[in-house]
């Protein structure tokens, strides 16, 4: 299976991140369980859900001039290691430092706390995207014996290039130049990241750092109330609001006051009745921008949220560039960078807002599941990304940020400051 743009964009991050002396490009779904998880009998279902999923078999062969590709080998699953931990978060940041690529795209792991395991799924980002990992999950947890229940009817493998398959090439280059002059548009605007506010040496080599912010049942309601009569049930924009406006508060407390915003924010291609599809990258990016003169009026910073949404949908621009990364994704890799770093001058976004949505894992090898939720890689730059989730009706925030880029007193601080937003 050929790599889609999405699962490049992905590849060449990794190498980025790396070069940076960072851990790589690779993420981790976390699942919480009453009780104790055996990891003799994880392997047992591994090596059942292997011989099911060839996929789980997967390899990253070629490169450069070859296009990048995943190929079936003939070995058996990672074994399941278990890790001592005190603070599950702090546990499941340590595997995130040991480094996954495309020979081994994932490995299950179990934290072991004093009152309660953890299994925590690591992946190479470009195996899968979080919500095909999320449902990865929670078919390998399904059942109680040692083996999971049968594969989801359906395609289980797909990616970004399917939103593709019925432009022909004319279209594709349109769609590409529409795309760039889009971005290059966006680019006229001043912005900045936090990295922008510390010397490079402070964050290069820098562990993950994250906190995570889970609201109670009736924070939960409140904040629904809120979705639905500002934002007219769009959550993701008050989601978006929120987080931009903690970025704005940390920026100022350093001296900074950019004109505008640039967050990138992930958008599903699945179908809303998607259960099939656990590998590969289904996804595009639907580029926002908040200008700093906007963040003090909220409903016409929704307003503002939902004019680019509807422009990127009447234009195209999220198959639009992910049309924009098929043609890049046949480049060298140095055309490549200098391609995706020319409208922004190397800067890309201000930070990443990520909201995968709710899901369903609620047993797993047997066991009732607390939590669980997704902790993506950090991208760096812009070094601070927020995921949002849901699960057991709880909505939930992951702050994630690479060290030396906040202090523990400012991410408090940021944290707290989140909470605020969501919630008044």
């Amino acid at each position: 299976m050929r790599l889609g743009g999405v699962d490049i964009f992905h590849l060449v991050n990794d190498g980025e991140m790396r070069a940076r002396g960072l851990s790589g490009n690779h993420c981790a779904f976390v699942v919480e369980v009453d009780g104790r998880l055996d990891p003799r009998r994880l392997e047992r279902r591994l090596a059942v859900a292997a011989r099911a999923l060839p996929q789980l078999r997967w390899r990253l062969a070629g490169g450069w001039p070859v296009p990048p590709r995943w190929e079936v080998e003939r070995r058996d699953p990672p074994d399941v290691a278990v890790h001592s931990a005190t603070e599950v978060l702090d546990g499941a940041l340590a595997l995130l430092e040991e480094r996954l690529d495309g020979r081994q795209p994932w490995r299950l792991d179990v934290l072991r706390l004093p009152d309660r395991d953890a299994a925590v799924l690591r992946w190479f980002h470009p195996f899968a995207d979080a919500r095909a990992a999320a449902r990865l999950v929670a078919w390998l947890g399904s059942g109680d014996g040692d083996e999971p229940e049968a594969v989801p009817i359906g395609d289980v493998a797909g990616g970004s290039d399917r939103a593709l398959a019925t432009l022909g090439r004319q279209q594709r280059i349109a769609l590409a130049r529409a795309y760039t002059a889009h971005v290059m548009e966006l680019g006229r605007v001043p912005t900045a990241s936090l990295v922008d506010t510390v010397p490079a040496r402070a964050w290069r080599g820098g562990r993950q750092r994250a906190m995570r912010l889970v609201l109670d049942a009736e924070e939960t309601r409140a904040f629904d109330r809120k979705v639905r009569q500002r934002a007219r049930l769009a959550e993701t924009s008050v989601a978006l609001l929120a987080a931009v406006r903690v970025l704005d508060a940390e920026l100022y407390a350093r001296g900074l006051a950019p004109a505008r915003h640039l967050v990138p924010v992930p958008l599903s291609l699945d179908p809303k009745d998607e259960r099939a599809r656990l590998f590969g990258n289904a996804l595009t990016m639907m580029l926002f921008h908040l200008d700093r003169d906007d963040l003090g009026d909220e409903r016409r910073a929704f307003l503002r949220l939902a004019e680019q949404q509807r422009e990127i949908v009447r234009q195209k621009l999220d198959v639009a560039m992910l049309a924009g990364l098929d043609f890049a994704s046949w480049l060298p890799r140095t055309g490549y960078r200098w391609l995706r770093d020319r409208p922004f001058s190397g800067a890309a976004s201000s930070m990443v807002v990520s909201n995968p949505g709710a899901n369903e894992v609620r047993r797993f090898a047997g066991l009732v599941v607390r939590d669980a939720y997704p902790l993506p890689t950090v991208v760096a730059p812009p070094a601070f990304q927020l995921t949002f989730s849901r699960h057991g009706g709880r909505f939930a925030a992951c702050m994630g940020w690479v060290e030396g880029v906040l202090s523990p007193a400012e991410a408090d601080r940021a944290l707290s400051r989140l909470r605020h937003e969501l919630l008044t």
